[in-house]
């Protein structure tokens, strides 16, 4: 049976009581991540580009809580909502409304009052949903979620239709003119809530749930309640895409039906895709890389960014169908040895057919960006290749080659911290400098934040999964082994 490969499991007894949760790597993983992050509007304060980070990173923590609270369904679940959106919207519009009209409406009321309408509104239409499987499932949360749409569109008297609610009254320390406020807000609300989420997945509801989805028959056979199961996950997956959604209209001061259309279901879909849809952290990453290639890439090609983000993201689900943390999980070399072995042969392999890709790569991009000028020694003046330059056509030949370099230094990094992880403190480390190099070269505040990003990433889960989980493991053996000897004796 296929389960999530980055799960830490106790054994029973093992660490006492009132001990287990105090002991988990992955609490002190979070609160290393929170004390990090805490400080960074403070580190970043004085640098040319310190607000787009800050905001950039408030939106992604926030679409990481939905994109996590999504796969709670998909990777956990087996169930693929195309109406996940809705609860997105009804979380935004609750507490959008509740703070318009009622003027002494309390603020953090009125941001609970969202996962509780969320939660609710989960339990009505997963009454309905549940009880059908795979298309049938997909299609029936796909029509509620339009309905949820349509009403937030059409109904002016009371959500203002297309026009939306605008001019949402938040708190003063919300409008800081640094959005270093909010940002630590949301910091600390999804950290908490992405945490959350990973106990109950790692509950026995969790281990559960995955069951269900590897064989629901069997699961049924051997006394276990289905259909219960499903609609508590589908209303602890509406309460969290909720509270997204009040943190979203927050943010933005305003709420509008599109919050709550289909297209936002697909994207967090696309996230939970690129990340590992079978891994807890993997939509977190998905994330972070959606929103950081789609603000690049709609900066750099304003009129067919479109094109390219599906080109990219094509590209990365076929070279890495189980997403970016699958791919890293995917094999667990155990001896020395064994580790070497595969990274000669990966690396070899990588190196032969990865240098002459990337040297083709290059010169395409190069012969194709100097096409234009007539004067060239090499080009006649009466053959007119106008039309085959990339400059024509809008397309900047440095961002080509950035989007090339990058994704050969980022394909080579996953290969080697895949094959041999021994070497991932040096490889996060050549990640590091290259990152700052790209950024001081290239003055783009996106062309070093991704490879950054992984940078933190890679580093936190490695952590958690080797040297952290090893110690622990060595710890509970100990504990074992002495229970043991007193038994004995």
């Amino acid at each position: 049976m296929a389960t999530s490969q980055d799960t830490v499991t106790h054994p029973a007894g093992a660490l006492g009581k009132g001990q287990g949760a105090l002991r988990d790597p992955v609490l002190w993983g979070f609160v290393a991540a929170f004390v990090l992050l805490f400080w960074t509007p403070e580190l970043i304060i004085y640098m040319e580009w310190a607000d787009f980070w800050i905001i950039f990173l408030t939106e992604a923590f926030i679409w990481s809580l939905f994109a996590v609270a999504f796969n709670l369904l998909m990777g956990y679940g087996g169930l693929i909502s195309f109406g996940q959106a809705a609860y997105l919207g009804i979380g935004g519009y609750t507490t959008g409304l509740l703070l318009k009209y009622l003027v002494w409406m309390n603020f953090y009321v009125a941001l609970v009052a969202a996962p509780i309408f969320g939660a609710f509104a989960a339990l009505i239409i997963g009454y309905f949903c549940i009880r059908r499987t795979h298309i049938y499932f997909a299609i029936l949360t796909l029509a509620f979620g339009h309905i949820v749409y349509l009403i937030a569109f059409k109904w002016y008297d009371f959500t203002g239709g297309d026009n939306g609610l605008i001019g949402v009254p938040v708190p003063e320390w919300i409008k800081d003119p640094t959005f270093a406020n909010y940002y630590k807000f949301v910091l600390v609300i999804c950290l908490v809530s992405i945490y959350l989420l990973w106990r109950i997945v790692n509950s026995p509801f969790g281990k559960t749930l995955t069951a269900i989805r590897e064989n629901e028959v069997r699961a049924d056979f051997v006394g276990v309640n289905v259909q219960r199961h499903k609609l508590y996950a589908f209303m602890i997956a509406g309460a969290f895409s909720a509270l997204a959604g009040a943190l979203i209209m927050v943010n933005e001061r305003s709420v509008y039906p599109d919050l709550a259309h289909w297209t936002q279901s697909t994207q967090v879909l696309l996230m939970s895709l690129l990340g590992g849809v079978y891994t807890f952290f993997g939509p977190i990453v998905g994330a972070f890389l959606l929103l950081t290639m789609d603000a690049d890439i709609t900066q750099n090609y304003p009129e067919i960014w479109q094109l390219f983000l599906g080109g990219t993201l094509v590209l990365i689900l076929f070279a890495l169908p189980g997403g970016i943390v699958g791919f890293i999980q995917e094999r667990d070399v155990n001896s020395a040895d064994d580790m070497a072995t595969q990274m000669a042969k990966q690396m070899a392999v990588f190196s032969r057919k990865s240098w002459y890709f990337f040297c083709g790569a290059v010169a395409f991009t190069a012969f194709f960006s100097v096409l234009q000028a007539p004067d060239s020694w090499w080009i006649s003046e009466d053959w007119d290749f106008e039309l085959l330059s990339l400059i024509t056509w809008g397309i900047v030949p440095r961002t080509v080659l950035q989007l090339i370099v990058g994704a050969a230094v980022l394909w080579w990094l996953l290969r080697g911290i895949r094959a041999y992880q021994p070497l991932h403190r040096w490889l996060l480390l050549a990640a590091t400098i290259l990152s700052i190099v790209l950024h001081i070269y290239l003055e783009t505040p996106l062309s070093g934040l991704l490879l950054v990003f992984l940078w933190l990433v890679f580093s936190f889960y490695i952590l958690l999964q080797s040297d952290v989980r090893r110690a622990f493991s060595d710890g509970v053996a100990v504990e074992a082994k002495d229970a043991a000897q007193e038994a004995a004796e």
